[in-house]
Protein backbone atom coordinates (compact mmCIF):
# COMPACT_ATOMS: atom_id res chain seq x y z
CA UNK A 1 0.00 0.00 0.00
CA UNK A 2 1.16 3.50 -0.74
CA UNK A 3 0.02 4.85 2.63
CA UNK A 4 -2.89 4.96 5.01
CA UNK A 5 -6.24 4.32 3.36
CA UNK A 6 -9.55 5.30 4.91
CA UNK A 7 -12.17 2.74 5.94
CA UNK A 8 -14.50 3.98 3.22
CA UNK A 9 -11.87 3.63 0.50
CA UNK A 10 -11.18 0.03 1.60
CA UNK A 11 -14.88 -0.74 1.42
CA UNK A 12 -14.98 0.28 -2.25
CA UNK A 13 -12.65 -2.59 -3.18
CA UNK A 14 -9.54 -0.61 -4.16
CA UNK A 15 -7.29 -3.05 -2.29
CA UNK A 16 -7.33 -6.82 -1.83
CA UNK A 17 -6.69 -7.47 1.86
CA UNK A 18 -5.92 -11.01 3.07
CA UNK A 19 -6.54 -12.20 6.62
CA UNK A 20 -4.19 -14.40 8.63
CA UNK A 21 -6.53 -17.35 7.90
CA UNK A 22 -6.14 -16.90 4.15
CA UNK A 23 -9.55 -15.39 3.44
CA UNK A 24 -10.26 -12.06 1.82
CA UNK A 25 -11.16 -9.19 4.14
CA UNK A 26 -14.31 -7.31 3.14
CA UNK A 27 -15.48 -4.08 4.71
CA UNK A 28 -19.18 -3.90 5.53
CA UNK A 29 -21.29 -1.04 6.79
CA UNK A 30 -23.90 -1.87 9.42
CA UNK A 31 -26.56 0.54 10.68
CA UNK A 32 -27.29 -0.22 14.33
CA UNK A 33 -28.42 1.87 17.29
CA UNK A 34 -28.85 4.89 15.03
CA UNK A 35 -25.20 4.83 13.91
CA UNK A 36 -23.42 3.67 10.76
CA UNK A 37 -20.59 1.32 11.71
CA UNK A 38 -17.89 -0.13 9.48
CA UNK A 39 -16.79 -3.70 10.15
CA UNK A 40 -14.10 -5.88 8.62
CA UNK A 41 -15.22 -9.46 7.90
CA UNK A 42 -13.06 -12.43 6.87
CA UNK A 43 -14.74 -14.23 3.96
CA UNK A 44 -13.22 -17.60 4.89
CA UNK A 45 -13.88 -17.84 8.65
CA UNK A 46 -16.53 -15.15 9.20
CA UNK A 47 -14.46 -13.44 11.92
CA UNK A 48 -15.26 -9.76 12.40
CA UNK A 49 -13.26 -6.82 13.70
CA UNK A 50 -13.50 -3.07 13.74
CA UNK A 51 -10.39 -2.61 11.59
CA UNK A 52 -8.97 -4.83 8.82
CA UNK A 53 -5.57 -4.66 10.55
CA UNK A 54 -7.01 -6.66 13.47
CA UNK A 55 -7.65 -9.61 11.12
CA UNK A 56 -4.21 -9.58 9.49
Amino acid sequence: MAGPVSKNARREGAHQLVSRWGGEIKMKSVFENGRLRHMAVCSKTGNTARKPKDLM
